[in-house]
């Protein structure tokens, strides 16, 4: 009995199954291209997808770099040894030549490949006899976004290999998502980065601007002041007073201005000294002491001693601008390792007997807040904003070591 030549054949039934496999594969790497993973974990995703369907035994993501050496990335199936020795100059071998071209370049025999040129000697003559060992054929093909150039993903066959058109052009699928994932860190690297410079300018620009009225209020003072004190010493020593309070705080808003001018000074600064000059400048601009209380010693991460900060400063701010409190408290509490002398439970809190608000979920995204709900999140740690109409607010920051955490 002859089969019906409305029965698909094998090798129909064979090409609709790599098919399904390409088409799952691409979208698999668009699902992780839109995720937030590290570029190499995406670019070895990549490289991991693409050696099954392009029947290749290995692969690499080569980085094209400043210095025009073009340098692993991810990688799939190579050794450890051979990746330490795999950098390669732009325009040799099939890689450098690939991203100097903008164009697949496919080598069917290795080891008929030409010596390298002298200048670049000996350290290209070794990785040819690595690859001349272990690989007969292989395929570079470029990594190209928007006519930029980035590298160029390169797969490795055993055996001799025939490259096919549709292998070619699904290789350049695959380049082109991994010069996506270079760049989509690349424009997430430089959001994050003018997103700080945009908040570092903010504070800057009020710390200047505060620093301005309170140096202007003490010189008014000054000048009123010798007159006031012919007529009552007593209210001369309130001026006087005043005009203390205020260079005080003139002079820690400028300590606070230099930190946003010196990013890495904040870094370094500890939160014991930043907390309290923090909590000074504020009482300036409100003419009311800040009460600060700090027990142990806040050996914390950067990150966590620059988010803690931070928030107290969001926090001051939204009370001077909102909350016309006259008394304002702020206490850190650190509990010390025994062992690292590191600290494992840092919690911050800043009270104050303003206006309060309605601590609904709509007034919970005013006043900053969200901003101080990412920082916290950002540390993992948590944060909780209590307030009542005419009952003043309180927020509590709670940071544990992922040591604890775990426990």
């Amino acid at each position: 009995m002859q089969p019906s030549d409305d029965l698909p054949t094998l090798q129909h039934v064979a090409e609709l199954e790599r098919r399904r496999q390409v088409a799952e594969s691409l979208r698999s790497t668009l699902g992780v291209l839109n995720s937030r993973l590290p570029v190499e974990k995406i670019l070895f995703h990549i490289a991991n997808q693409a050696c099954p369907l392009l029947n290749a035994d290995a692969a690499a993501i080569y980085r094209l770099q400043i210095d025009g050496m073009l340098a692993i990335q991810a990688s799939v199936g190579l050794g450890a040894d051979f990746i330490q020795h795999s950098s390669i100059p732009l325009g040799e071998l099939a890689t450098g030549r690939s991203v100097l071209t903008q164009t697949p370049v496919f080598i069917p025999e290795i080891s008929a490949i030409e010596p390298p040129r002298e200048e670049f000697g000996a350290q290209l003559a070794d990785l040819l006899n690595r690859l001349s060992k272990g690989y007969r054929s292989l395929l570079a093909v470029p990594l190209i976004i928007r006519a930029e150039t980035y590298g160029a993903l390169t797969l490795y066959y055993r055996e001799a290999h025939e490259i096919s058109k549709e292998e070619v052009d699904l290789a350049k699928d695959f380049s082109v998502q991994a010069a996506l994932a270079i760049e989509n860190a690349r424009l997430r690297t430089q959001m994050e980065q003018d997103a700080v410079a945009a908040e570092r300018n903010r504070l800057a620009r009020e710390l200047h601007d505060s620093v301005t009225q309170m140096l202007f209020s003490a010189s008014l003072i000054a000048e009123v002041l010798p007159s006031i004190w012919q007529r009552s010493p007593e209210q001369g020593m309130e001026g006087l007073n005043e005009i203390r309070q205020l260079t005080s705080g003139a002079l820690a808003e400028m300590r606070s201005l230099l930190l946003e001018l010196r990013p890495h000074a904040l870094e370094e600064a500890r939160l014991e000294d930043l907390l309290p000059q923090l909590a000074e400048s504020i009482s300036g601009r409100i003419r009311t002491p800040v009460a600060v209380r700090i027990q142990g010693q806040a050996l914390l991460p950067v990150d966590v001693r620059v988010a803690f900060y931070r928030i107290a400063q969001e926090a001051f701010n939204n009370i001077v601008k909102h909350s016309q409190a006259d008394q304002i408290s702020l206490s850190l509490n650190c509990t010390v390792s025994d062992q690292s002398g590191q600290c494992r439970r840092a919690e911050m809190t800043i009270v104050d007997n303003g206006c309060g608000f309605d601590n609904g979920p709509e007034s919970a995204s005013h006043f900053g807040f969200n901003i101080m709900r990412e920082r916290a999140l950002a540390i993992r740690s948590q944060l909780e904003i209590s307030s009542r109409v005419n009952c003043g607010t309180r927020i509590t920051l709670v940071w544990t070591s992922e040591e604890d955490g775990n426990l």
